[in-house]
């Protein structure tokens, strides 16, 4: 049986659980938690040298990057196949799935910047800095020491929503003519961008797309309503902590004008 490791409210985890209600897998779960800093601790790192969530794990062999193992969950079964059979759309497909490098990079900013930043805060500076030690990336690291300590003031943040707001008008571009991004057919495109969008849905900054964007929300309506977003969310996010998630970006984003271009 397939192995992820992951966690509920990671957005490449819920990338990945998507894939795998699609294609109606069963699995079985290692929930790793990403608060009390699991995926730092000695035992996951030899799991995962990188710290990150998810991997997965098929009869001992490993693999990690969720847009790969959404393509590899995919490949597993002809059932419900995901990936397009015309070679070019399958080109296609796959450079949605390197541009979710970018938009994890720039959601996690935001996330960082706000939900993220009001629960490190609470820890003492030695906590934080024996954090920042373990995390395998400097770079990373470097990053999330900012993004704590400037919180919607860092410089990350502008450059995220800017990035953020170019993904929605790409995705309006091919959504204004057909149904799906890669035509009349849901496919595995359509997997590897959603879970972004979901976490900026947790923000509470929807107004990206809504605003300026009808393919887009339309889109994102029938996402939501499939029953494989419903089963990689449901189980795994409580109304509590959706709540939180949503004050902490209404406060860090909402009411700050230099935000106002992406969001009105």
């Amino acid at each position: 049986m397939l192995k992820l490791y992951h966690n509920g409210n990671s957005v490449c985890s819920i990338k990945v659980r998507v894939v795998l209600a699609e294609k109606q897998f069963d699995w079985e779960s290692v929930e790793i938690s990403l608060p009390k800093g699991e995926q730092l601790t000695p035992e996951f790192l030899k799991i995962n040298p990188n710290g990150v969530v998810p991997v997965l794990e098929d009869d001992g062999r490993r693999i990690y990057e969720s847009s790969v193992i959404a393509e590899y969950v995919d490949g597993l079964s002809d059932e419900n196949p995901l990936m397009p059979k015309d070679p070019y759309l399958q080109a296609k497909t796959r450079v949605w799935g390197m541009n979710t490098l970018e938009y994890h990079d720039h959601v996690n900013t935001l996330t960082f910047a706000s939900y993220q930043r009001t629960m490190l805060l609470q820890k003492s500076q030695e906590e934080l800095e024996a954090r920042y030690a373990k995390m395998p990336s400097r770079i990373k690291a470097k990053k999330m020491r900012d993004l704590v300590e400037k919180g919607p003031e860092s410089d990350y943040v502008p450059a995220a929503f800017g990035r953020l707001a170019k993904m929605c008008a790409d995705m309006e571009k091919e959504l204004s003519q057909t149904p799906w991004l890669m035509g009349e057919e849901f496919s595995l495109a359509d997997t590897l961008v959603v879970a972004y969008m979901y976490r900026l849905e947790c923000l509470g900054l929807t107004a990206l797309w809504e605003a300026n964007y009808p393919g887009v929300t339309d889109w994102y309506r029938r996402m939501k309503e499939r029953p494989s977003m419903q089963k990689a969310i449901g189980p795994y996010l409580n109304k509590d902590q959706l709540a939180m998630i949503k004050k902490a970006g209404k406060e860090a984003f909402l009411s700050n004008p230099a935000f106002s271009e992406y969001l009105t």
